[in-house]
């Protein structure tokens, strides 16, 4: 019996416990695919939505075709954990966040958290204006001690000084990143992973790459300013608005992490 007959004859036997399962596996697809969006791994998929449908015709027109992708794809469950291990990684991870995880500057009190905000748009302007280069990473939900690790500690509190004499030129760790937690400089000159999404222009700066790549495996919120252009940009759930302006980031930062306040539920359940 072909693959096509088959599916023929589900859908003539489906009855309405059948309809509420198509009705969940369908919700998870969304789900995985609003995960995948803008990452590399969104090619992948489209590549295997060919493959499968090219399996789906040969099985009723090329039953050699169909005989060897048959077989080819019997080991293609292993294949994918392997291609797709860091998008699932990620979405672990996000599985896993929510009430018991808790977001970080949503603790902090609004009158603290809008002060962070000012102090980081500040200081990104104030930078871009004075010629030189910034990469600063806000912790939200998705820790970020391996990140944390790669710099020097700090654990100092944010303010526009302090941003600025770390990003100088002739600072021993204008280089790497700063990662603000909560109202805290937790560490600076950290090494970020660097994006390996083929949509990215060979021309993007290595502050840019390393932004974009954090952005791709977790939910931090990265802020760069250009060395070269003096263009701030934003990076955060694997994308990058190139150019914002200041009231722009300003309010885009704001609704990023007024988001953790949301009353937590019961494991990764939100109310």
């Amino acid at each position: 019996m072909s693959v096509l007959q088959t599916v023929w004859k589900l859908i003539a036997d489906i009855g309405p416990r059948d309809v509420i399962d198509i009705i969940l596996v369908a919700v998870l697809l969304y789900y995985l695919l609003r995960l995948l969006r803008r990452t590399r791994a969104m090619s992948l998929v489209n590549g295997l939505i060919v493959v499968f449908l090219v399996f789906l015709l040969s099985s009723a027109l090329l039953p050699t075709l169909y005989w060897l992708l048959k077989y080819l794809l019997a080991g293609g469950v292993l294949a994918l954990v392997v291609i797709f291990q860091p998008e699932l990684r990620m979405a672990l991870a996000r599985l896993g966040r929510g009430g018991l995880l808790g977001g970080t500057l949503g603790r902090i009190g609004v009158q603290r958290r809008q002060s962070v905000i000012n102090d980081v748009v500040d200081t990104a302007y104030r930078i871009s204006e004075d010629g030189y280069g910034a990469l600063i990473v806000i912790e939200r939900e998705s820790g970020l001690m391996d990140i944390i690790r790669t710099g020097k500690v700090i654990n100092a509190r944010v303010s526009v000084d302090l941003l600025r004499t770390i990003f100088y030129p002739r600072a021993a760790l204008h280089d790497g990143a700063v990662v603000i937690r909560e109202d805290q400089i937790v560490a600076a000159g950290c090494a970020l992973p660097h994006s390996e999404s083929p949509s990215v222009s060979a021309s993007t700066g290595m502050r840019h790459r390393a932004a974009l790549g954090l952005a791709e495996r977790t939910d931090a919120v990265c802020i760069v300013t250009s060395e070269e252009t003096g263009a701030v940009s934003i990076a955060v759930d694997g994308a990058i608005s190139p150019r914002i302006e200041r009231p722009q980031l300003t309010e885009r930062l704001m609704e990023l992490l007024e988001a953790q306040e949301q009353e937590p539920g019961f494991f990764f359940w939100r109310k």
